[in-house]
């Protein structure tokens, strides 16, 4: 049986322990109460958040997105559209913007330049690392990626920009560019009409992300046993939501955070992430470091397909 010594030892380490524990919950309180609640949520995107072909399009996307936040965190918000992840990052760095959107790619350079810029949500389409493949057809004989050198190839418009930086750093490996590698590169308003080309032989091959190509295999399986994966991708970051260490305050933060992890919870959150090629939000797990490292030795600012 324990002593009365031990008793009052082990009241007095526990009353230590609560102590640090209040003193820590009066440190956070106190951190947070000293920031003013935000009126209206400033966010920024690093370019288009849509696979929209116009400004219009685009535009009305916005809008509908716009509603959502408001309707799910209660919180009034504007979205403006930056020209790229270096102006974006800066700019949340000065307090400008409580909320910025990065391709993947994108956040792990600025965070490599910025380390306290902190991941609150991963937009996700399907799988919640994207890869790219390249397909062509089956009975063709490409069997890599160097062998598609003077081909043609199919990419879509629509696709997101990470399609873009896998072709180009492949096209790299031989000293080109993607137009100076391939004979002919065309631009087919979605995935399907791309891998169909590639079916019907219009092209040699065809550039889709992984929940793409399994989409396309479920709508047209006798298709797409007619193709085949000429080279895949290592896992790509998604699109990540993220914030500022200290430019938003604590309460705000969790709203829409909360917010964004229980949109695809209701149906029509669920219809408006599906104009962005989002099927839900998820926290960033464990590994979520690892990959914006692997991501940064594989690919450099220098291949985000815009020069930027």
């Amino acid at each position: 049986m324990m002593c009365q010594r031990e008793r009052i030892r082990l009241g007095q380490a526990v009353g230590v322990a609560a102590l640090a524990v209040v003193a820590c919950l009066i440190a956070v309180g106190t951190a947070a109460s000293s920031q003013k609640p935000i009126d209206m949520l400033k966010i920024a995107t690093s370019g288009s958040l849509t696979s929209g072909t116009t400004q219009q399009k685009d535009e009305a996307a916005m809008d509908t997105l716009r509603d959502l936040i408001k309707d799910e965190t209660g919180l009034k918000n504007e979205i403006s559209k930056l020209k790229d992840w270096r102006e974006l990052a800066e700019k949340m760095v000065k307090g400008e913007y409580h909320v910025g959107v990065f391709q993947g790619a994108e956040f792990a350079w600025a965070k490599e330049k910025y380390p306290e810029l902190q991941p609150l949500a991963l937009a996700v389409n399907v799988h919640r690392y994207p890869t790219v493949h390249v397909v062509s057809r089956h009975d063709g004989p490409a069997r890599d990626f160097a062998a598609l050198q003077g081909k043609s190839v199919a990419i879509p418009s629509s696709a997101p920009r990470f399609l873009r930086m896998f072709v180009e750093v492949q096209a790299k490996g031989s000293g080109k560019t993607p137009d100076q590698f391939f004979a002919k590169i065309t631009t087919p308003d979605n995935f399907e009409d791309a891998l169909d080309d590639a079916v019907d032989g219009n092209v040699d091959g065809a550039v889709a992300d992984r929940a793409a190509l399994e989409s396309f295999k479920r709508r047209k399986p006798g298709r797409f046993r007619q193709l085949k994966e000429v080279v895949h991708s290592e896992p790509f970051p998604p699109v990540v939501i993220s914030h500022f260490n200290n430019v938003i305050d604590a309460a705000t933060l969790t709203r829409f955070r909360l917010g964004l992890l229980n949109a695809a919870k209701k149906e029509r959150g669920e219809t408006v992430l599906t104009l962005f090629r989002i099927t839900n939000f998820e926290a960033p797990p464990a590994d979520f470091e690892q990959v914006l490292v692997a991501t940064r030795k594989l690919y450099s600012p220098s291949d985000s397909g815009n020069g930027k």
